[in-house]
Formats: C-alpha cells, sequence, structure tokens
C-alpha cells in the first residue's frame, strides 16, 4: 500500500521526518482534531485561571451556554472557548451573549458588571491553532514510526521534535486568551487585549486598570447617599446590606468587586467609625441596632440587616464605652470636666450635629438618637464598670451600682478618678484615719481621701487601693470583704501586715524617712536610682517630693522651674 514505510530509511530521494510530519498535518490530522486538541489544552491549562478563586471568583472555564454562569452578585470570570474569538474593541457576537443573556435573549442578564470574560484574539488563535496541528502532526509520524526499524539519530530528532511541540502549545494558547471582554461604565460590550505575558491570566486581568477590580474594602463615607457611589434613592433613611451588595454588581458605573462580602466589610467598617448605623429586626418586631460597636455574628449573618443613616437612626441601646471621655466627638468638654447629665440626654435627643476636625477643616456628623431610658441605662452600665464617675450633690459612685435616685438632674459624668496608691493610705499619710493601735477601716479612709484631695471621693476608688495594698502585703484585711457597697464600707477593718518573722510592722506601715536635699545631693539621689530600684526589687518604692526656692527668687525663674516640674507630676510645684 503507498502509506505503508519502508523497514529501514537511508539517505536519497525517500521521504524523511519533516516530510512524514509535513503529510501527517495535511493529511492525517483533520480539523475536528485541532479543535478537539486546543479544547482540552484551555481545560487543562493552570495558568489561565490560577489565582482567581483564591482571589474571591467563581471561576468557569470553557461554559457552554450563558446558563451555565447563573446571574447572582458573585464575580464571575469565564474563560471562553475559541468561538468567542474577539479583537480589541470588537467583542465578537458569542462573547456577547454571555454578557447580555441569561437562559436566553427573552431573559437578560442583570448583574452584567459582575462578568468578566478572557477569550482569545482572532491572531492569536491562528497561532494555537498551528500549533495544536503541529503537535498533532509529530505524534502522528511517531503512530506510523511505532513498531518500525529506523535510525537511533531519526528517533533522538523525533523526540526532541515532540518535546518542542508539547511546549509551544501551551505557550500559544496563553498568548492567545489575551483578549478581556465585559461591560464599560455605560453598560456596553467593550473588548481590550492585554500585553503578552506568560504569567497567570487572572493576575493580568486584574491589575488592567480597564477591569475596574477591587478587593479592598472602601472608604466608608463612599457609601453614604453623597459618596461617588450614588447608592441610595431620593428620600431613602435606610437599605439592606445585600441590596449595597449587589448594586455593585448590577450597575457598570460602580467599581466591580471581587467578592460581596467587601461591601458588608465596608458597611462594618461604617458602623464602627459611626457613619452608618447597623439594624436588624427581631422576630417579635423589635429592632436591635449597633453603632461605634462590632455588629454580632449573628446579625452580621442575617440578609435583612440593614444599613441606617445616623441622622434618621434611632439606637434601642448604647454601649457604655461610648460614654468614655474622648469616645463621641463635641459630647465631654475640651477642659476635661465633667458633663451634666442633662447634656448627655440633649446630645442623644435625634437631629444632633457636631463638628468634627478633619485636616484642617471640619465636618459635621450625625449623632443618631437614643431613647432616655436606654441612655441613662448606658450611664449605668458605664459607672459600674468603671468608665465615668458619678456624682451627684454630695453622692459620689464609681465601679458600683448608682443608688437609686442618684442618677438625678444634678449628676454629672466625670472622668475616672485617679488611682490610691497604697502608700497613700499610709498613717503618716492619713493620721486622721488610722487609730493608735494602728487599725482602719473602709469608711475612714474614704472620709479621710476625700477631705486631702478636697472632693467627695467614690468608694470605688479607696476599695482598689486597698486591694493593691494587700495583695502588696503592706494592708490585711481584719474583718469583712472588700466587695461591699459603700454603705458598709465601715465593716471592712484593717491593719498593717505583719512581717514575716511574726513581728507587728509599724504603725505607720507605709510612711517613708525623709529629709531636706540640696541640688548636689538631689543629683546623686538620681544617680543612685539605678541601685536603689534594684535593692527595692519586688517591693513598691515611692518618693515624696517636695521643692524649694529662696524667697528672693525672681518670679520668672519661679515660674520656668514650675513648669518644668508640672511636666514630672501636675501638683509638683516649688514653695
Amino acid at each position: 500500500a503507498p502509506d505503508e514505510l519502508p523497514k529501514a530509511w537511508r539517505l536519497g530521494n525517500r521521504p524523511n521526518l519533516k516530510q512524514m510530519h509535513h503529510h501527517a498535518c495535511r493529511d492525517r490530522v483533520s480539523a475536528a482534531d485541532v479543535a478537539g486538541r486546543l479544547v482540552e489544552e484551555v481545560r487543562k491549562h493552570p495558568l489561565l485561571t490560577r489565582g482567581a478563586r483564591a482571589a474571591g471568583a467563581t471561576v468557569h472555564r470553557l461554559p457552554r451556554s450563558p446558563r451555565d454562569l447563573g446571574d447572582d452578585a458573585s464575580f464571575r470570570f469565564a474563560v471562553l472557548g475559541p468561538e468567542a474569538a474577539s479583537e480589541s474593541g470588537k467583542p465578537s457576537a458569542a462573547a456577547r451573549r454571555f454578557l447580555d443573556e441569561t437562559t436566553g435573549p427573552a431573559r437578560p442578564r442583570a448583574n452584567r458588571n459582575a462578568v468578566v470574560l478572557a477569550v482569545p484574539s482572532r491572531d492569536g488563535l491562528a497561532g494555537a491553532r498551528a500549533a495544536a496541528r503541529e503537535l498533532l502532526g509529530w505524534e502522528a509520524v511517531e503512530a506510523q514510526l511505532r513498531g518500525q526499524t529506523a535510525e537511533p539519530a531519526q528517533r533522538v530528532r523525533l523526540g526532541r521534535n515532540l518535546r518542542e511541540a508539547r511546549r509551544r502549545l501551551p505557550d500559544a494558547v496563553r498568548q492567545a486568551w489575551a483578549v478581556v471582554v465585559a461591560v464599560n461604565r455605560s453598560n456596553q460590550s467593550k473588548a481590550f487585549r492585554l500585553k503578552a505575558n506568560d504569567g497567570p491570566l487572572f493576575a493580568q486581568v486584574e491589575a488592567d486598570e480597564r477591569s475596574r477590580i477591587s478587593r479592598k474594602p472602601m472608604n466608608p463615607e463612599a457609601l453614604l447617599p453623597d459618596g461617588p457611589y450614588a447608592l441610595w434613592r431620593e428620600g431613602e433613611s435606610s437599605r439592606r446590606v445585600a441590596e449595597l451588595a449587589d448594586a455593585f454588581a448590577r450597575y457598570p458605573h460602580l467599581p466591580r468587586l471581587l467578592k460581596p462580602e467587601v461591601v458588608r466589610e465596608t458597611v462594618l467598617n461604617a458602623v464602627l467609625e459611626g457613619v452608618l448605623v447597623a439594624r436588624r429586626r427581631r422576630p417579635d418586631g423589635t429592632f436591635q441596632t449597633f453603632w461605634r460597636e462590632e455588629v454580632t455574628p449573628e446579625a452580621v449573618r442575617d440578609p435583612g440587616l440593614e444599613a441606617v443613616l445616623p441622622e434618621r437612626a434611632a439606637l434601642e441601646r448604647l454601649a457604655e464605652r461610648l460614654l468614655a471621655p474622648g469616645e463621641l466627638p463635641g459630647l465631654w468638654p475640651e477642659s476635661g470636666e465633667g458633663v451634666p447629665l442633662p447634656e448627655v440626654l440633649a446630645y442623644f435627643e435625634g437631629g444632633k450635629t457636631v463638628p468634627v476636625p478633619r485636616g484642617g477643616w471640619e465636618e459635621p456628623v450625625a449623632i443618631p438618637g437614643c431613647p432616655e431610658e436606654a441612655v441613662r441605662s448606658a450611664v449605668e452600665r458605664a459607672v459600674a464598670e468603671g468608665t465615668v464617675w458619678l456624682t451627684s450633690g454630695p453622692a459620689s459612685v464609681w465601679k458600683e451600682e448608682i443608688p437609686f435616685g442618684v442618677l438625678n438632674e444634678v449628676a454629672v459624668l466625670r472622668p475616672p478618678p485617679s488611682p490610691v496608691e497604697p502608700a497613700d493610705l499610709a498613717a503618716a499619710t492619713l493620721p486622721a484615719a488610722w487609730s493608735a493601735e494602728g487599725a482602719t477601716n473602709g469608711a475612714k479612709l474614704l472620709a479621710a481621701l476625700s477631705q486631702r484631695r478636697g472632693t467627695a471621693l467614690p468608694w470605688g476608688v479607696v476599695r482598689e487601693g486597698i486591694r493593691h495594698a494587700v495583695q502588696a502585703n503592706w494592708l490585711e484585711i481584719a474583718s469583712g470583704r472588700l466587695d461591699v457597697p459603700s454603705d458598709q464600707a465601715g465593716t471592712v477593718s484593717l491593719r498593717p501586715k505583719p512581717d514575716v518573722a511574726g513581728e507587728s510592722a509599724p504603725a505607720a506601715p507605709l510612711a517613708a524617712a525623709g529629709t531636706e536635699l540640696d541640688d548636689f545631693q538631689a543629683q546623686e539621689l538620681f544617680d543612685a536610682m539605678e541601685e536603689l530600684l534594684k535593692a527595692a526589687a519586688g517591693h513598691e518604692l515611692t518618693f515624696r517630693v517636695g521643692v524649694r526656692l529662696a524667697e528672693n527668687t525672681p518670679a520668672g525663674t519661679r515660674t520656668r522651674v514650675d513648669d518644668l516640674l508640672a511636666h514630672i507630676h501636675p501638683d509638683l510645684k516649688s514653695d
């Protein structure tokens, strides 16, 4: 038969490997064979989709019809087959169908902005087909020679040609699939060609600004009605978070988001910053709200979770943490003094805006409304947890429940009181609180410390100071318990802690010896500070310092000295 090969090859006019390959490509490799091999290569080529799933995309490799893509808000990256080949500026009809339709022309795609297609260029496709035909031709030659006697050199050349053809086909496919088809900002199907690249296709698509792909959370203020995305309809005060996410898949003027979760993360950040309020309807019809706090996982998973504009929102509760000084703009005076309870209630009446500095200019920020009962409840929790200190007439409350009737119109929220150090409780510091036998109780210490500081201290701060002194082995509780309310502070009896030898500590266990130092001796004390701290390791070391200037010291010098001392401690001044 004419197709049979001789048993051996020799130089002359008989066919060689190139001739055999030429005839195989022409006579033995059909167009259907080439198309099948090309599709097989596209189906398994790793670089066409590598990294897409990890980035958050739903990947479709060689989908048969637009139906395979679905039509939800998920970002979809589809690698289409040779039939969708396009040119820059000229998307093919086959590619446009995937952007325009779902199940057919009568069912148009709603989420067009969520679909990005990768298709071959026409010239690139021709090159890929040639590479496929070349490989198939060499495989046909290999099949012809199988079982035949051939020269060793021919076998080597055939193997080299097969390896080279198998290497070229994947490269040709990667270079061919270099056209991106998607809708532009005007919702028109557009095609653009990528630069030659042998890396992962999706990474190149994502990096190209024409793709308009984003994976990072946005600036929370971009979601507001006056933001750049125009996500709110006229008169709207709330929108479902899921609807906001869907908008980015539906409307091409918006960025193309890899993950719908990006919108949810942006909303949650907006709630933390106070830009939005999150609201969730409970089964009983009431609302659970979140503002300047973490939204609970259960609420985040709720498909009905809403984003509400603060100026139109009504909080059902207020996080007690927000009442701390400096947490809310414009609530506390800049002087650091207290804020009266009526002003706190008025702050949350609704419709209030406060100016917030924004790098040289001020921006009005809306404060949501909150029922008076909820604000009072937040104050009670904040006082009990030590976030704020409450005074009301003679009453002073911190880190305990507010007694009935104390949370009234004369109540004032104050920053937490300065802590009471163990040394502040010493008999030498508070002689009026200690008996001659070296005993005292919580009520006496509270009264003496309040008189010394010139204000009615809360029992909570004294109780904390006593606890620290007990833990430092300076004091011990003779009877009673520390965790009692202020009206039972007198039941907490205290005495100095006996030393390890069993002897009683001195009546003034927290006092320290003192003397006057001149400037040279003060310098020597400073130089010895490191050794002093090492010697007292494990025990609290406190210095009581006074600074005295000569009576004839000029006023300017005294002022400069006092300014320097104020940097060390606000109460340290020259006599």
